[in-house]
């Protein structure tokens, strides 16, 4: 059997995925292939991943100028996919989504060759407005060509059934990351708080809200300020900092906002920190906050789970659902209700270090369904159910 999975470029979180599936693969005797669209990193500047894979990662375009890079992006040839898979041979082949022309062409190859195909993805129905006919659209062209699909919880699982794959051919699994990681780095933070401090000078000495996403509307800072500032007013009792991790279009306008309401020194700008030292900021924290306005799924929550700590989340972003149960590790908000954000800010400070700290645990306890073993489970028992069925039908 040769696996082969596609991504559109491939970071950390991929890399535990494919690792975790190549340790199954090598257990069955199977081969399986990584196939990324471009080693570029694009917008997500994770850099070199570091790790010396034990499966071939091929890239359709290499890395190099930017601008370069994004005209040739909407324009990849179908002769480079088709060149790709027919050298690969593939036994089943592993696709991101529909939307992506990667995957539109790799998915007419494989229905031309009669190679099986399992589509992930991570949509959910309330991510935009849909609407009916668009919706039967994308069912015929696309989704109903898959013999399965890998999604990240039921609420995706239901959204890919709504457009009319069986819910028993529907995985769930698919995102994921490398919890172990965390879990280390997080905790070496707590016990060794006093080195990690000096080698990251920038953690606040005081307790904080940790955030990290990219500096963009969707994302929904600006409400979580205005709910932070709300929160410093109503809590007297030593109100906690707030860390922003992360860049982009808004980190200007933010940074301003707080010298304008004078917390400059409360609201801290670390920027983007890398794979290697987002653990120590995870660890040293109070709780994390995720306030998206929308997010299919938000692998950041997997990350702050399995560092232990309590989780604050809006209830449109789809780990939510799976992720996060209220008042036991964390509390669910209203992404657009300045009052509700606050609500939970102040909740969280209102406990004891120990009692977050049960919430901290509980997050680790519900993670472990999202790992990267339960990943390469998922992949392995697709593949297997998909090619029994091609035999039958052969």
């Amino acid at each position: 059997m040769h696996v082969v999975i596609c991504f559109i470029n491939i970071g950390f979180y991929h890399m535990a995925r494919l690792t975790a599936v190549s340790v199954m693969c090598e257990k069955l005797g199977w081969k399986l292939t990584a196939v990324q669209l471009t080693d570029d990193s694009l917008e997500h500047p994770w850099g070199d991943t570091g790790v010396n894979s034990s499966f071939p990662i091929l890239s359709l375009i290499k890395s190099g100028k930017q601008d370069v890079l994004d005209k040739r992006l909407p324009h990849l040839s179908n002769s480079e996919i088709e060149n790709c898979l027919v050298e690969l041979n593939p036994d089943i082949v592993f696709l991101p989504g529909w939307s992506f022309q990667l995957s539109q062409k790799a998915l007419t190859w494989c229905r031309k060759k009669n190679v099986p195909t399992i589509l992930m993805s991570e949509s959910k129905y309330d991510d935009v407005k849909r609407t009916w006919w668009k919706e039967m659209l994308k069912s015929w062209l696309y989704v109903k060509r898959f013999s399965g699909a890998l999604v990240g919880g039921d609420v995706h699982a239901d959204y890919i059934k709504s457009l009319g794959m069986s819910r028993n051919m529907i995985f769930t699994g698919y995102d994921v990351v490398d919890n172990e990681h965390f879990i280390q780095h997080a905790d070496f933070a707590r016990k060794h708080e006093s080195s990690v401090r000096t080698s990251n000078p920038k953690i606040p000495k005081t307790p904080y809200f940790l955030v990290v996403t990219r500096l963009i509307p969707r994302k929904n800072v600006e409400s979580l300020f205005d709910a932070y500032i709300k929160y410093r007013n109503e809590v007297k009792d030593m109100p906690w900092d707030l860390v922003i991790c992360g860049n982009g279009e808004l980190k200007d306008q933010l940074i301003k906002t707080a010298i304008d309401n004078n917390l400059e020194k409360n609201i801290h700008f670390p920027g983007f920190l890398s794979y290697q030292e987002i653990g120590y900021w995870y660890g040293l924290s109070g709780a994390f906050v995720h306030p998206a306005l929308k997010e299919q799924w938000g692998l950041v929550v997997n990350e702050a789970c399995s560092s232990g700590v309590p989780i604050l989340c809006s209830k449109t972003v789809g780990s939510s659902y799976e992720l996060v149960r209220e008042g036991v590790n964390g509390y669910l908000f209203e992404p657009e209700d300045i009052k509700d954000i606050t609500r939970c800010l102040i909740k969280i400070h209102q406990l004891d270090h120990d009692e977050r700290g049960v919430m901290g645990e509980e997050s680790r306890k519900i993670v472990k369904k999202c790992s990267p073993e339960v990943f390469a489970e998922s992949v392995v028992s697709l593949s297997q159910i998909v090619i029994d069925k091609c035999k039958m039908i052969n």
